[in-house]
């Protein structure tokens, strides 16, 4: 008996420490939150109490860091754009936004090294380059429309976000849309903004689930947004220390680092006006026939309760899955998992 009682413990014990939770490090756009956790060793504080391990992958695009999600090799995503999760959801994927990162509205600009394009309109016929399925395409289609433009007018190139700063710089493209490091090194290179997304759209990045994560792990969920907390807390009373960390993390200057602070607004939850804008975003891609059909990502069907968090600040916390699961396993001390 004693034997079987060792080798049931060595078991027990054994799948304890082989439980990994897989979450995805796009360092860019400006994730600084992210990048305090991951550095820090923060989300490994928190799991190993549980014998958990924590695994980071380095996926930048939206529609990768879904993918990956779909094919269960994905458990979080730590820091995703919200016109990723509308067209996904228009594909039957449905993600569960589970915490904010920011609104990167400032850092997102269409950009040429062309001397003769001295504006938007000047684009017609002209070569343009950016990711495809994101909120850069959703900004390249916003721009196009304001000025009487569709994407038949232009010559569209999808692109990563690195390729299309590599050809931008060349003069291989026209114009390209950017973010964040990709906007502050283009300037470097002679690059100018013909407009930023300021006025057009609202970006949006958000920590996204799949369905499943979320109603089997409540409590890891709750662990990962008590985490984040912590990040947003070291980062305003040492900013310094955190944007060191960024600039080491993304190899730029500390100087680059503190304008993208700046010029990035960090949030932990959605303000109305964000939620607002999401359905302006599902209208806008339906009718540009980026979605079939018209979804609603923060609906109960997709396992998404909206809860308003302080009525003063006006913010809204996306939980993962019901009220009731969530506070059944798990509380947040003055997070926005608290019954109020």
């Amino acid at each position: 008996m004693r034997v079987l009682f060792c080798i049931l413990s060595l078991f027990v014990a054994f799948n304890l420490c082989s439980k990994e939770i897989n979450i995805t490090y796009p360092n860019c756009p400006f994730n600084l939150q992210l990048i305090v956790m991951k550095n820090k060793g923060l989300l490994e504080k928190e799991f190993a109490k549980d014998g958990i391990k924590i695994k980071f992958h380095n996926i930048m695009k939206g529609t990768e860091q879904i993918q990956a999600v779909a094919a269960g090799k994905i458990d979080i995503c730590g820091s995703l754009n919200t016109t990723s999760i509308i067209i996904a959801a228009g594909k039957n994927i449905k993600l569960n936004i589970i915490r904010a990162v920011c609104n990167s509205t400032d850092t997102l600009a269409l950009m040429t090294t062309n001397p003769n394009i001295k504006s938007v309109t000047d684009l017609k016929g002209k070569t343009i380059a950016c990711a495809s399925k994101c909120t850069l395409h959703q900004l390249l289609l916003e721009v196009l429309s304001k000025n009487n433009l569709t994407i038949k007018d232009v010559n569209y190139i999808p692109m990563s976000d690195a390729e299309t700063y590599k050809a931008l710089v060349a003069g291989k493209v026209d114009a390209g849309i950017l973010a964040s490091v990709e906007v502050v090194n283009a300037k470097k290179r002679g690059a100018k903004v013909l407009t930023t997304a300021n006025g057009l759209m609202r970006p949006k990045l958000v920590v996204a689930v799949s369905e499943s994560f979320a109603h089997k792990h409540p409590n890891w969920v709750g662990k990962y947004v008590k985490v984040q907390n912590e990040a947003m807390m070291f980062i305003k009373k040492h900013k310094s220390e955190a944007l060191q960390l960024a600039a080491k993390d993304l190899g730029i200057s500390y100087k680059d680092a503190e304008w993208l602070y700046n010029n990035t607004k960090l949030i932990d939850t959605l303000s109305k006006d964000d939620v607002n804008s999401l359905k302006d975003d599902i209208d806008f891609l339906f009718q540009q026939k980026l979605i079939p059909k018209k979804v609603n990502i923060l609906s109960q069907g997709a396992a998404v309760d909206v809860y308003f968090e302080d009525f003063v600040r006006d913010q809204i916390s996306i939980c993962a899955v019901s009220q009731r699961s969530i506070l059944g396993t798990y509380h947040s001390k003055g997070g926005t998992l608290s019954n109020k």
